[in-house]
């Protein structure tokens, strides 16, 4: 038995002994990075690259770089670096299409497996953008006496570019470039005015375009010359909207000295009545029909005067559409030979349960004949079976219709049809019940007419009668 005893602890003591060595062979390393270019293009499907300083804090081994993500790790070989050794190599991610679907940062996990010592993982962020987005195009304002024109391009991450063509147009000139490009540097461009063309220019803003070529990739950036007046100022105008138009108008001080800004618009006598000002014009001048506005202001620089006017037809189209309603409303009750009312009363019953009593009116304006009267009952209610002076011809339970068939009715003959509906279940809110629907003859046509539709509140207001 004491025998057994020594032998499990010899035993105990050899895997202690492994479980101390694994764990001071274990993986152990400290990364340092550089960023050489961290930015993916799309377009050009570029690597990002980075200077990494390994410190070996671990055993010596042999290592190599990967990740399971969609991400391609260059170097792909094993590198070996010794105990508390330190190597700086230059890795590259390139990553997969399906992660270029994506623009922004984009942060993943890569590996460092040793050949003994184990798996260590890091993480790292790259920049993923298209090639539109890495280049920025400005130029300066343009004056009245300008003889030449300055346009930039820089590029906007740490990315560098060779042989970049460059055509450069707008309205004032157009001329083409060839050059190079390293990360975050600007360029600056200048060529002569087109003077004779700039004589017939209004003061604004003007559409700046440079198509540039890199790597045989194309791309189109845009941007904006402001054309200063004289004294300094600049226009910005914008017209949008249809039903509601939306006029904004604004003049900015870009000099260097207090000028003075006026704004003027036009409205008609009718325009004016739903028209709106951000400001109160300083002047209103009535020609004729129209009515003239006036805004004027000392800027100083780099102040504005902006003006927003707002015209909303929302109204009058509203009110055009309710009188064409109206009119045609009439035309339908002036033409029709059966007019029809609905009406409804609300009817206390000895068991409190809602019932409302339905009456319907039928007067010819003309002579009418095989009349057919339909009225459909709600879903909630049931039908009581006593009726007004005149029964009901067929009651259609299934598609809950009630129907009269009337012979005939002369010119200003009436009848008044009736019944009473009720329900067990309480009604809250409004109550709806349809349109009453007759089909007609007149002189041999088929004609048809309907009548109001009626509501009735919770609430009773009339007692008609109990049964």
């Amino acid at each position: 038995m004491r025998k057994k005893r020594v032998v499990l602890f010899f035993i105990a003591l050899l895997i202690l002994a492994s479980l101390v060595s694994m764990i001071a062979s274990a993986i152990n390393l400290e990364i340092e990075k550089k960023a050489i270019n961290e930015v993916v293009i799309k377009e050009l499907d570029n690597p990002a690259s980075f200077e990494f300083t390994i410190k070996n804090l671990g055993e010596a081994d042999n290592f190599e770089l990967y990740s399971l993500v969609g991400v391609d790790v260059i170097p792909k070989e094993a590198f070996y670096i010794g105990k508390e050794g330190t190597k700086k190599i230059k890795v590259e991610f390139k990553t997969s299409e399906n992660i270029k679907k994506s623009s922004g940062y984009f942060t993943f996990v890569y590996k460092i497996k040793g050949e003994n010592t184990g798996i260590q993982e890091d993480r790292q962020t790259i920049k993923i953008i298209t090639l539109k987005e890495a280049f920025e195009l400005t130029a300066d304002n343009i004056k009245t006496d300008s003889e030449n024109a300055t346009v930039y391009l820089q590029i906007v991450e740490n990315f560098s570019f060779s042989n970049i063509e460059a055509e450069f147009s707008s309205v004032f000139f157009k001329f083409d470039e060839t050059f190079s490009l390293k990360g975050f540097e600007k360029k600056s461009f200048t060529t002569s005015l087109d003077k004779e063309k700039s004589k017939t220019l209004m003061a604004g803003s003007y559409i700046l375009d440079a198509d540039i070529k890199v790597n045989n990739i194309s791309e189109k950036l845009k941007s904006t010359i402001k054309f200063l007046e004289k004294s300094g100022l600049s226009v910005q105008e914008n017209k949008e909207g249809f039903i509601i138009q939306r006029y904004e108008i604004e003049k900015r001080n870009e000099g260097n000295l207090v000028n003075l800004a006026g704004i003027t618009t036009k409205k008609n006598i009718i325009s004016r009545l739903f028209t709106t000002f951000n400001l109160q014009p300083d002047q209103v001048e009535r020609k004729g029909y129209n009515i003239a506005y006036t805004w004027q202001k000392e800027l100083r620089p780099d102040e504005s005067l902006k003006v927003i006017v707002k015209t909303n037809w929302y109204v009058p189209i509203i009110v055009i559409i309710a009188i064409l309603l109206i009119i045609a409303f009439v035309q339908i009750y002036l033409t029709s030979a059966l007019i029809l009312r609905k009406k409804i009363n609300f009817v206390r019953t000895r068991g409190g349960e809602f019932a409302l009593k339905v009456s319907i009116n039928a007067k010819a304006r003309k002579f009418v004949e095989k009349i057919n009267l339909v009225d459909k009952l709600p879903p909630i209610v049931k039908l009581y079976e006593r009726y007004g002076a005149t029964i009901p011809d067929r009651i259609d339970e299934k598609n809950r219709r009630v129907e009269w068939n009337i012979e005939s009715l002369n010119k200003g003959e009436d009848r008044t049809f009736s019944y009473i509906i009720y329900s067990k279940i309480g009604i809250v809110g409004k109550f709806e019940l349809p349109a009453v629907r007759a089909v007609y003859e007149r002189n041999g046509k088929i004609k048809e007419t309907q009548s109001n539709k009626v509501f009735f509140l919770n609430e009773p207001k009339k007692i008609e009668k109990n049964y």
